[in-house]
């Protein structure tokens, strides 16, 4: 059951700043949480991504925050600078008619001198990723012993990314007395450890079968694709479906770069996302693909957390999730705000064990389709020699030379070079030895 923000007792002002972002009615995770939270004690809190975790812990922290109090009262730490970003921003949209309160978001991708600077106006509200946290603690340039609540953001990522150690420092910086509140998707083992050795008398909330919530908003499909053809099945898919906005998981950052200018050949608009670009670079692509100007965005895991678009038509595992909590965030991006969403999953045969395990874990039987390649596939290789001759005739040729009718056979001349009828050329090719006998 849910209720709206004044039945909440949330400050007139926060309350104020809700409005204006055109919320009334809390969700369930807000519900349950804001006023526990508020009162002070430890949480564990397990919901699904895309259920207004941020304002559930947002509000209370800036409801509690003593404006007169120049210290760090509160630290929320995220596994990714984009969810560190969008956290940010979510909590100083809450602080609007609070003027008084400072918030600072600290994530690596940007000169750490800029932050050192900021901290100097000495924010109430640290919002972080741990290794940048991290960088700040051994530089003396953050001081956590007023620190009254931490709130760890999609816990369960950060530990599987490998933060475990970082985030036991961090806490063990702030004071024993304080308050601890866990978010996460998941519960493993890992979680349980920390929240056991960090919280004290922890009340759980959970938000229903997590991950059975997330499976039932997505209609889920799968579908047997060799390696060689993945690329053009990827683009026939698109095309067909006229999808507006999708979003494409892969496993490596290489990859992300190569599929995207795949798909830009094809005619689809899109963008790599991933943790070796800047984060110029990254806030220019999702600033993109929220207005409508990117068609897809081709991701990697860690990359894809914190995004938070509204209207995803479809999510598309190109390459096999980690786990089952993986393909859970991954599909997660879509069917949200009580929408159904769509997946497809791209499985080889050596991947078909793997993929029917994970389903079993999350409870899902995702129907099996027959997805067909592009006809009209360029390839990387086509478009590298096709871009040549256009270089070649100078002008915008390129765009000429897709357009002809001839590009069919050129197509074929560069992407089957080595092939004849279907077979490759040296088939049937006589020797020095068989001409001899003839």
């Amino acid at each position: 059951m849910t209720k709206t923000f004044e039945e909440l007792n949330v400050s007139a002002e926060v309350l104020k700043a809700l409005k204006s972002m055109n919320f009334e009615m809390a969700t369930p995770v807000q519900t349950k949480s804001i006023n526990p939270m508020s009162s002070g004690i430890d949480l564990m809190v397990q919901a699904p991504t895309g259920t207004g975790k941020t304002a559930a812990f947002g509000i209370p922290v800036i409801d509690n925050i003593d404006i007169e109090d120049s210290s760090i009262q509160s630290l929320v730490l995220c596994p990714t600078r984009e969810l560190a970003t969008q956290t940010a921003a979510v909590m100083r949209n809450l602080t609007k008619f609070k003027p008084g309160i400072r918030i600072q978001a600290l994530y690596g991708g940007e000169p750490i001198r800029h932050q050192i600077n900021a901290l100097k106006r000495k924010p109430h509200i640290i919002v972080a990723t741990p290794g940048r946290m991290i960088d700040h603690q051994n530089r003396h340039t953050t001081r956590l012993g007023n620190v009254k609540t931490v709130v760890l953001d999609e816990a369960d990522r950060m530990l599987d990314m490998g933060f475990r150690d970082d985030m036991k420092t961090i806490l063990d910086a702030t004071p024993e007395d304080r308050q601890t509140v866990m978010f996460s998707a998941t519960t493993s083992r890992e979680v349980e450890r920390i929240a056991k050795a960090y919280q004290k008398d922890a009340q759980m909330i959970s938000i229903g079968d997590l991950g059975k919530k997330t499976v039932d908003s997505v209609d889920q499909y799968y579908s047997e694709v060799e390696l060689r053809k993945r690329e053009s099945t990827l683009v026939r898919l698109i095309k067909d479906n006229h999808f507006k906005l999708s979003i494409v998981f892969v496993s490596r950052k290489h990859m992300a770069d190569d599929l995207a200018n795949c798909l830009s050949a094809n005619g689809i608009k899109s963008a790599a996302l991933h943790g070796d670009m800047r984060q110029s670079q990254r806030n220019r692509v999702m600033a993109r693909y929220k207005k409508g100007d990117l068609q897809v965005l081709v991701a990697t895991d860690v990359a894809a957390r914190g995004i938070d678009v509204e209207n995803i038509d479809a999510v598309i595992n190109f390459d096999m999730p980690q786990d089952s909590d993986s393909y859970v965030h991954r599909i997660g991006r879509t069917g949200r705000a009580n929408t159904t969403g769509v997946s497809y999953s791209f499985i080889t045969p050596r991947d078909f064990k793997k993929f029917r395990g994970m389903m079993r874990d999350v409870n899902s039987d995702p129907k099996k389709v027959r997805l067909f390649a592009s006809e009209e596939f360029v390839s990387k290789r086509t478009k590298v020699a096709l871009e040549s001759e256009a270089a070649a005739r100078g002008g915008n040729a390129f765009e000429q030379v897709l357009n002809k009718e001839k590009m069919y056979k050129e197509r074929k001349k560069y992407d089957n070079r080595d092939q004849k009828d279907g077979k490759p050329a040296y088939y049937g090719r006589k020797t020095k030895r068989s001409r001899k006998q003839a």
